[in-house]
């Protein structure tokens, strides 16, 4: 008897990969495209944070917009990046575009005395 695998052998191992191959690729690039929505959810994030620390550490110039409810204002990130509330260069995590120089803001509105955040990506 000669040593080996048959030809039939051969092609159930490849029919049974290619199953697996099957079943796996599709979660796998659902998996990713949810890693980069969360990525970008925590990028946002961090961004209005930092306008937060902004509006705290600047409380002469947003007076206004804390005690009155229905104002807003728009803080430019370049701003937030000068101030040192950002650290390093912005990039927006899905297509790793530098957004220093596009018109990325944060607008602030104070809602019946809660101040909301809301980024907005150029």
């Amino acid at each position: 008897m000669s040593k080996g695998f048959t030809l039939v052998e051969l092609l159930a191992i490849l029919a049974i990969l290619g199953a697996v191959i099957l079943v796996s690729v599709p979660s796998i690039v659902t998996s990713n495209k949810k890693s980069q929505e969360n990525n970008y959810t925590q990028y946002t994030q961090s961004i209005e944070n930092a306008a937060e620390l902004y509006v705290e550490t600047h409380p002469d110039r947003y007076e206004e917009l804390k005690t009155t409810p229905g104002t807003s204002v728009t803080i430019n990130t370049e701003d937030l990046v000068a101030s040192g509330a950002i650290q390093g260069t912005l990039r927006n995590p899905n297509t790793d575009v530098q957004l220093i120089n596009e018109a990325s803001a944060v607008n602030v509105t104070n809602n019946s005395g809660t101040l909301i955040y809301t980024y907005v990506a150029p």
